[in-house]
């Protein structure tokens, strides 16, 4: 019977053993070496040695000795820029929950799902991580499908069937008029958000129920409410709120990114909605800014020996 459990693979933990020996010696070594240092079969340590100096991943020197090779070396420098990428992302998510003092999540497209790139921990964003992915359902995404093709926004319409199609409509052409759009938080859906977000926090300690997570997460993006329209939204009038959105555009116009924050209030005045419309049109810039220094960011060279 499965147990769930993700068995390892001890061919490829060789490989990986090999490598992180070599990565942690100042000096290189040689076949010999290696396997001793990691109780291998000698035959099976160079065989593995050929293989990855065939790909570039280690160098093999005149006196029949190993390094790291510089493709790995590049390998290791891309992932280095992509940390710093994703530390420059939660910082500035970081910066605009602190200003609006409630949970904000960025995300993506990725195929028919949504991509969680960075989030901040609070009541929103409660079982979501960076790198999360949830099925494409409206009203998730409405912010980015706002400025893709017809044919797309048809497609992600008819993810909801068609009770909802034109509020969902509307909220597209909102997106498109006013550059956001914000939900309404209805009293009785705060129970089900809470147990979902309860859920879906104890599945992610669950490697093996990764789909049921991502079930639970996009019937959790469903609890916004109802959009509200420009003028409700400008009224004076206090009103109940649960999350907002706005697009993130990089510098060629394209919107890339959705951002969000959850006040999850019943009691938002206008001049605390101009607030926080204010705080996220201001961070969807400096993020859309970010994205043209980000993206031309050379990768750094592979260190020398």
């Amino acid at each position: 019977m499965p147990t769930g459990k993700t068995e390892s693979s001890p061919p490829t933990q060789r490989v990986i053993s090999i490598v992180e020996l070599l990565a942690a010696q100042r000096d290189s070594l040689t076949s010999a070496e290696i396997a001793d240092s990691l109780d291998l079969n000698r035959s099976t340590t160079g065989a593995i040695l050929a293989a990855l100096a065939e790909r570039g991943w280690v160098r093999r020197l005149p006196d029949l000795s190993y390094e790291l090779g510089v493709r790995l070396a590049a390998v290791g420098a891309r992932a280095a820029a992509g940390q710093q990428d994703r530390a420059w992302l939660d910082r500035e998510l970081a910066r605009l929950a602190d200003r609006v003092d409630c949970g904000a999540a960025l995300t993506a497209l990725s195929g028919g799902h949504l991509k969680f790139v960075a989030v901040t921990r609070d009541r929103l964003t409660v079982g979501m991580e960076s790198g999360v992915r949830i099925p494409l359902l409206a009203p998730a995404g409405a912010a980015i499908i706002a400025h893709t093709g017809a044919a797309r926004q048809r497609d992600w319409l008819d993810t909801r069937g068609t009770e909802r199609r034109d509020e969902y409509r509307a909220v597209l052409d909102t997106l498109r008029t006013a550059g956001y759009c914000a939900w309404r938080l209805e009293a009785d859906s705060l129970p089900g958000v809470r147990v979902l977000s309860e859920v879906a926090d104890h599945l992610a300690e669950h490697p093996g129920s990764k789909d049921l997570r991502g079930k639970v997460l996009a019937q959790l993006a469903t609890f916004g409410g109802s959009a509200y329209d420009q003028q409700t939204f400008d009224s004076d009038v206090t009103l109940p709120l649960s999350y907002m959105s706005a697009p993130v555009f990089d510098t060629r116009g394209r919107a890339v990114m959705e951002l969000q924050i959850g006040p999850l209030r019943e009691d938002v005045t206008r001049a605390e909605r101009r607030h926080y419309l204010t705080e996220l049109s201001a961070a969807a810039r400096r993020i859309g800014d970010g994205l043209e220094s980000v993206s031309s960011r050379p990768t750094p060279p592979p260190a020398r020996r």
